[in-house]
């Protein structure tokens, strides 16, 4: 095994042993959640595998740092309702009455469409701000997010705990320089 990956891996635990994962995990779900493109779990799994004890633990910080930057982009999307609403829909000839049935639509089926985007490549950003524009009432819109954030973080701690944590340690120890 290249020696870059053992160095990253003993990293990753003094990180991991620093005290401030959770912060790291949190900070990163935050920015990804408003603002950067890019995994979400990007700190999260690394650390889970350096510590799996702490696996579940991390994927609450991690849920807790995505919901909270999805939030903000949910309540920035319900200010720009007024927008749409207003000028917008006269410049794009959006009558009132397709606005409405839009809404019905999303309040049907827009749940749905909010835990879809937190377990695939579809952007969660996106969706939350579409969904505070759109008029998704908030606690379903919270509802889907929670379930969606927390089912994917906390397989990806089941798998953390149940071989993939013991899998990393298999592979470095066969990487290892005979002693």
């Amino acid at each position: 095994m290249p020696h870059f990956v053992s160095r990253l891996h003993a990293r990753l635990q003094q990180w991991a042993d620093a005290g401030w994962s959770g912060r790291v995990v949190f900070g990163w779900g935050l920015l990804q959640g408003m603002v950067f493109p890019g995994v979400a779990d990007l700190f999260f799994l690394p650390l889970a595998l350096a510590r799996p004890e702490r696996a579940y633990r991390l994927a609450l910080v991690a849920t807790a740092g995505t919901v909270v930057g999805s939030v903000v982009l949910y309540w920035a999307g319900a200010e720009a309702l007024a927008l749409l609403e207003g000028p917008l829909s006269r410049i794009s000839n959006v009558s009132p009455a397709a606005l409405d049935s839009y809404r019905g639509r999303l309040a049907e089926w827009g749940g749905w469409m909010i835990f879809a985007s937190t377990m695939s490549p579809l952007s969660t950003k996106l969706t939350s701000i579409a969904s505070g524009a759109a008029g998704v009432p908030f606690p379903a819109f919270l509802l889907a997010l929670l379930a969606g954030r927390l089912t994917r973080t906390l397989a990806f701690a089941w798998l953390v705990r149940h071989g993939g944590a013991a899998a990393v340690a298999r592979w470095m120890s066969k990487g290892a320089p005979a002693r």
